[in-house]
C-alpha cells in the first residue's frame, strides 16, 4: 500500500518532490495542475495520433498494403486491450502514477524509435510496444481523474482528459498538416518532431504527477461541500481494496462499456485511418487530409468540454448522450452519401467538424455515466473498471480495424459505414437501462467507503 503523507506548505517544493501520495482533495490550482498533468501524459499515451497523418506515405515505403496494414493495427490493438484487463487490479492497489510515468518514458522513446523502421518487422515490433504502454496508461489515467473531480464536474474532468487521445491526434495531424510540405513529405520527421514532444512531456509528468493515498480513493465525493467530510472519513478507515469480481461480474458495466465503443466505431475508424479515408476516397494530397483531419478533432474537443460543462449542470448523463447518439445517427445518413462526390477542402472541414461534435456529445456524458455507475460498486474498484472498459474496446476496436479493409473491398466503405451506425443504434438501447435520471436532476450526497461496502452488489 502506498505511503500517506500531508501535503503542507511549510515543506515547501523539496517536500512535493519527495512524495508520490497526498491526502487533501484536490481543489483550485492543485486540481487544476493535477488535472492537466493527467491530460498530457494521455496525449503521450495515445501513440495513434502520431502514427496516422503519415500512413499514406509509410505504406508504399513499408511496401504494406490496406488490408495486411488493417491487420497489423488490430492486432496491436487487442494487445493494450489484454494488458490492461490482466493488470486492471493493480490499478487500483498500487497506485495509477507508477504506470503512467512508466509508460510515458517508453512511448516517448518508441516514438523516436519509428524513424528506424525500415521494413514490417521492425514497424510491427514498435507498435506492439506502443500497445503495451496504452494498455497500461488509459486506464490508470482515467482513475486519476475520477480521483481529481468530485461529481459535479466529473463530466468536464472526462472532457478534459480527452484532450489526450483527441488532443494527440488533432496536434499530431494539424503538425503533419504544417511540416510535412516543409520536410517535402519526408514521415521520418514526424516523429522527430513528436518524439521531442512526448520525451519532454515525460519527464515533466514524472517530477509532478501524484496519486491520492489508498483511503482517500475510497470515499464518493458529489461536490466540494463534501471535501472536508471525505477527508475526515479517509483518516478513520483503512484504504482497502473490494474484490474486482464486483466490477468484472457486472452486467451494466459490461453492457455501458461495450454499448460505447460499438457508437465509437466510425471515431476509431477516424483515429486509425481518417487521413488515410480522405486521401483515397476524396483524392486529397497526404498533408491536406491530415489538416482536414486536425477540424474534426478540434471539434470533437471543443464539443466534449461544453457537453461536459452542461451535463455535469444539469447532472444528466443519459439525455446528454442521447442527443449525441440520435445526431451522429442522423449524421451518418448523410456522411455515406457523401462517397462518390467530389467535395472541396473548406466543405469537408465543415463536414467533419459536424461529425466530431456529434460524437463529442455522445461520449463525453457517458465517461461521467460510467465512473458514477462504477464507485455505486466499490469506490476502489476505478481501475478495474477502466481496464474493462479498455479491453472492450480495444478487442472490438482492434477487431474492426483488422476487418475493415476486408469489409471495404467486399461491401465498400458505404457497408463499413453503415455497421458503424448500428453500433449507434446499439449504445443507445444500452442507454435506456442505464442507471440515473434522464430528465429530474440526480442529487446523491456523500458516499463513504463503509456505505458502499453495505451494497457490494449496487449496480449489478
Amino acid at each position: 500500500m502506498s505511503r500517506e503523507v500531508n501535503v503542507d506548505k511549510s515543506n515547501g517544493v523539496l517536500g512535493w518532490f519527495r512524495r508520490r501520495d497526498v491526502v487533501i482533495y484536490p481543489r483550485g490550482w492543485l486540481q487544476i495542475g493535477l488535472l492537466v498533468l493527467v491530460i498530457i501524459a494521455n496525449v503521450v499515451a495515445n501513440y495513434e495520433g502520431e502514427l496516422a497523418p503519415v500512413v499514406p506515405i509509410l505504406l508504399p515505403f513499408l511496401k504494406l498494403n490496406l488490408i495486411d496494414y488493417g491487420f497489423i493495427v488490430g492486432g496491436t490493438t487487442v494487445v493494450s486491450g489484454i494488458v490492461a484487463m490482466l493488470l486492471g487490479s493493480r490499478f487500483d492497489r498500487y497506485g495509477r502514477t507508477v504506470f503512467i510515468v512508466l509508460g510515458t518514458f517508453i512511448t516517448a522513446i518508441a516514438v523516436f524509435a519509428m524513424v528506424l523502421v525500415h521494413n514490417t518487422l521492425e514497424f510491427i515490433i514498435v507498435r506492439l510496444i506502443m500497445a503495451i504502454v496504452l494498455g497500461l496508461v488509459l486506464p490508470a489515467t482515467t482513475g486519476l481523474v475520477r480521483d481529481f473531480t468530485p461529481r459535479v464536474g466529473r463530466a468536464l474532468g472526462f472532457g478534459l482528459w480527452t484532450f489526450g487521445p483527441v488532443g494527440a491526434n488533432f496536434l499530431a495531424a494539424g503538425v503533419a498538416g504544417w511540416t510535412l510540405p516543409i520536410f517535402h513529405d519526408r514521415w521520418q520527421s514526424q516523429f522527430y518532431i513528436m518524439g521531442t514532444v512526448c520525451l519532454v512531456i515525460s519527464i515533466v509528468v514524472a517530477l509532478f504527477i501524484r496519486d491520492l493515498s489508498p483511503n482517500l480513493r475510497a470515499q464518493i465525493v458529489r461536490n466540494h461541500q463534501d471535501v472536508r467530510t471525505a477527508e475526515k472519513n479517509a483518516s478513520r478507515v483503512r484504504g482497502e481494496i473490494a474484490n474486482p469480481r464486483l466490477v468484472f461480474a457486472s452486467f451494466r458495466i459490461w453492457s455501458l462499456a461495450v454499448g460505447i465503443v460499438l457508437f465509437l466505431l466510425v471515431y476509431y475508424f477516424t483515429t486509425a485511418f481518417g487521413p488515410l479515408y480522405l486521401a483515397t476516397v476524396f483524392k486529397y494530397p497526404p498533408a491536406k487530409a491530415a489538416g482536414i483531419a486536425s477540424y474534426f478533432w478540434l471539434a470533437n474537443l471543443a464539443s466534449l468540454i461544453v457537453v461536459g460543462v452542461i451535463s455535469d449542470w444539469l447532472q444528466l448523463r443519459k439525455i446528454c448522450s442521447m442527443i449525441g447518439v440520435v445526431g451522429a445517427i442522423v449524421f451518418m445518413f448523410f456522411w455515406i452519401h457523401l462517397i462518390g462526390h467530389t467535395v472541396s477542402v473548406s466543405t469537408m472541414i465543415w463536414y467533419t467538424s459536424i461529425q466530431g461534435v456529434l460524437l463529442g456529445i455522445g461520449f463525453g456524458p457517458w465517461m461521467a455515466l460510467y465512473s458514477e455507475t462504477l464507485e455505486d460498486i466499490h469506490p476502489t474498484l476505478q481501475g478495474s473498471g477502466w481496464a474493462l472498459w479498455s479491453f472492450a474496446q480495444y478487442v472490438i476496436a482492434g477487431i474492426a480495424g483488422g476487418l475493415t479493409f476486408v469489409i471495404v473491398g467486399g461491401i465498400g466503405f458505404a457497408g463499413f459505414f453503415y455497421i458503424c451506425m448500428a453500433g449507434m443504434f446499439v449504445y443507445g438501447i444500452v442507454l435506456l437501462g442505464a442507471r440515473g435520471p434522464w430528465f429530474k436532476r440526480g442529487g446523491m450526497g456523500l458516499l463513504t467507503h463503509s456505505h458502499a461496502s453495505a451494497q457490494p452488489g449496487a449496480g449489478n
